[in-house]
């Protein structure tokens, strides 16, 4: 009978080609030894497949999985977490780096903590992995044993992000079917990470930077023009608050304040409704959704949230009147 991994780390790949190598070789080159590497190649329409395959070849931790159409990172993720063994779960995306003592370190911090979910820091690096600046750092390592998944919603743990996270199965486990109506772009890694956070008992904050988080011109965060983010922000809000209603009214009130919060920053500052429409279909699809799984919630995200800046104002006031405009359409 073969003994299960004790960390399965599952990447999601579309057409990584070969800068995937150096991304898998950080993980096989972790002080701990006893993982398995899921990759899952997103229906790659370059030489991915084929660079997966040699790796898998080359060494027995490596389980490829290739999908037989696109689906997005999360629908890719939730495939590697499916054919996943191990008791811990983590995450790398196909361009980023662990550093060596990454997964080591917090499976140490989890087991010593007696905890369910761990973070570490993360450094914003060049390709080559020289060292911009801190994306996400604690000063110091703390276990969080209360109010956890408020605290998740107010980002004192960081903006939701999977790959700099170490979790216990259990708190994972019961998303692994967490499917959308649509492919959403953005914000995924979040949609995915309340429902963990909220069947946590306890997190533990490491003060290491473990992970390598790089810096593309071309990436998608990067490149996020405001009303495309806002958009796809209210798409990810209309599936959170529909997603997890089951998990009571509560829950539910954190999940709209921190949209509230996260629709706020500068980011997603849209200064008229005029510019939302060109995105007319995407906005009626969500709200359709929202009118009929959690209709309350449409008024919600629009409320004002303590200390908002004017431009954030604006920004909702915006997302009010696109809104109206929207139910206009179908009621």
């Amino acid at each position: 009978m073969s003994v299960s991994p004790e960390v399965s780390i599952i990447v999601p790949v579309f057409n990584a080609g070969e800068k995937l190598v150096r991304s898998i070789e950080s993980l096989l080159n972790q002080t701990l030894k006893d993982i398995e590497i899921i990759i899952v190649n997103d229906a790659s329409t370059d030489d991915s497949g084929v660079v997966i395959d040699r790796l898998a070849n080359d060494n027995a931790k490596i389980i490829p999985v290739h999908l037989p159409e696109n689906k997005g990172v999360h629908e890719a993720r939730l495939a590697g977490l499916k054919v996943s063994k191990a008791s811990w779960i983590g995450f790398l995306d196909a361009d980023d780096f662990a550093r060596a003592k990454m997964f080591d370190g917090m499976l140490s911090a989890a087991e010593s903590n007696d905890v369910d979910i761990v973070v570490c820091g993360s450094d914003r690096v060049t390709p080559e992995r020289k060292v911009i600046a801190p994306k996400l750092r604690f000063q110091r390592s703390a276990k969080v044993t209360s109010d956890v998944f408020e605290r998740f919603c107010a980002f004192d743990f960081g903006t939701g992000m999977l790959w700099n996270k170490l979790f216990k199965r259990s708190v994972i486990e019961p998303w692994f079917d967490l499917h959308f109506p649509w492919r959403q772009s953005i914000n995924e890694d979040l949609l995915l990470n309340l429902g963990c956070f909220y069947n946590a008992d306890s997190v533990y904050l490491l003060n290491e930077q473990l992970h390598e988080y790089v810096l593309v011109d071309s990436s998608v965060t990067t490149q996020m023009e405001n009303c495309w983010a806002y958009v796809e922000t209210y798409r990810a809000y209309a599936l959170a608050v529909t997603c997890y209603k089951s998990l009571g009214k509560e829950a539910v009130i954190n999940i709209i304040d921190m949209y509230r919060t996260q629709i706020s920053w500068g980011t997603y500052h849209v200064e008229s409704a005029a510019l939302l429409e060109g995105y007319q279909e995407q906005l009626q699809e969500a709200t359709i959704l929202l009118s009929k799984e959690n209709p309350h919630a449409l008024a919600e995200i629009v409320a004002r949230p303590k200390n908002m800046t004017v431009n954030g104002r604006l920004a909702l006031k915006s997302l009010y009147i696109s809104i109206k405009n929207r139910l206009k359409n179908f009621f």
